[in-house]
């Protein structure tokens, strides 16, 4: 048999025993997914909610570019995408947060929730009307979370997020209560 014949025949046998393996995983009532982010298991590959974050100068511009020291605000928008009330749970009073990374990064420079005062432990929840937008706005002066020091002149990102699970532990971690980070630059 030529090499090609028998190239094609494997590939085939692992297409098979990927189908396989997906056909049992959709039967236990699981998602099976190639290649893709599952969004945490927030919703898979139909969302139930879209993040999306702004940056924008004082005037209210929406812009990527700002000057050292410049005040920068970020407004988070969250949409529910169904046709049916939905409700987000918190474990404390926080509903939100913003963080900011050196680009190409996790070395969060800035995160609001480490400059304001701690959240309430009681347990929180926001529901969300079908189709609802709901928006949570911060400004950030350029001050590390660290010191207070202003940050150098570069490229950064930032991203706000309905605060989910292992959000404190990975600010990052891809989740569909979460924008995607936003580049920007301050000169």
């Amino acid at each position: 048999m030529d090499r090609t014949r028998t190239h094609g025949w494997r590939r085939c046998a692992t297409l098979l025993g990927i189908f396989v393996i997906c056909a049992g995983t959709a039967s236990s009532n699981r998602s099976c997914s190639l290649g893709r982010s599952d969004n945490s298991g927030d919703g898979g590959d139909d969302p139930t909610f879209v993040a999306t974050l702004q940056l924008q100068d004082t005037q209210g511009n929406v812009t990527d570019t700002f000057e050292r020291g410049e005040l920068i605000q970020m407004v988070l928008t969250v949409r529910n995408r169904r046709d049916t009330t939905e409700t987000v749970d918190f474990d404390d009073t926080r509903t939100s947060d913003f963080v900011v990374v050196r680009s190409n990064t996790d070395n969060v420079v800035f995160q609001l929730s480490k400059e304001t005062a701690a959240p309430s432990p009681t347990p929180g929840s926001l529901e969300f009307a079908p189709g609802e937008s709901m928006t949570f706005t911060t400004t950030w002066d350029q001050t590390d979370s660290d010191g207070g020091d202003q940050v150098r002149t570069g490229t950064y990102e930032a991203r706000g997020v309905l605060v989910f699970d292992g959000f404190d532990s990975n600010p990052l971690r891809a989740s569909q209560l979460g924008s995607p980070l936003e580049r920007f630059t301050i000169n």
